[in-house]
């Protein structure tokens, strides 16, 4: 049995950038309240048209951020899926893993490389989808 070895420096970079990004969310939903009482008094004091376009801007803002990391998560997704196709080796050799992996072979390997590219395009099309939704929302408030 093959073992795919991890890698510890990919590991502890990406446990440090998932760590920094938690406390990047949580900073923000702690100001999230304070923020929102600014914007309630603006818009109170402002005219209705000035609170039609924030409103506007804010929803969109909301809809389409999730939409860029579900396209990059869908890339990668693809294009592992097709590595590890081409090699017929799932993970592929040049990846980089968490943990030591068992590495599939023949009929293993390409259905797993199948179902990850699938994903991946699933991933692509939501994340038109949340394109989509963000146009329909900023048409639809205009």
């Amino acid at each position: 049995m093959e073992i795919h070895r991890a890698d510890l420096a990919y590991r502890r970079r990406s446990l440090w950038l998932l760590s920094t990004i938690v406390g990047l969310c949580a900073v923000g939903l702690w100001q999230l309240h304070g923020w929102l009482q600014v914007v309630q008094s603006h818009v109170q004091a402002g005219d209705a048209e000035q609170a039609r376009r924030w409103l506007r801007w804010a929803i969109a803002g909301v809809v389409f951020a999730p939409s860029l990391p579900l396209s990059l998560w869908g890339r990668s997704l693809r294009r592992l899926g097709a590595a590890a196709q081409a090699e017929n080796r799932f993970p592929p050799r040049e990846w980089k893993t968490y943990r030591d992996v068992r590495v599939l072979r023949d009929r293993a390997a390409q259905d797993w490389s199948r179902r990850t590219e699938r994903m991946g395009g699933i991933a692509l099309y939501v994340a038109g989808g949340f394109a989509a939704a963000t146009l329909a929302a900023w048409f639809w408030l205009s």
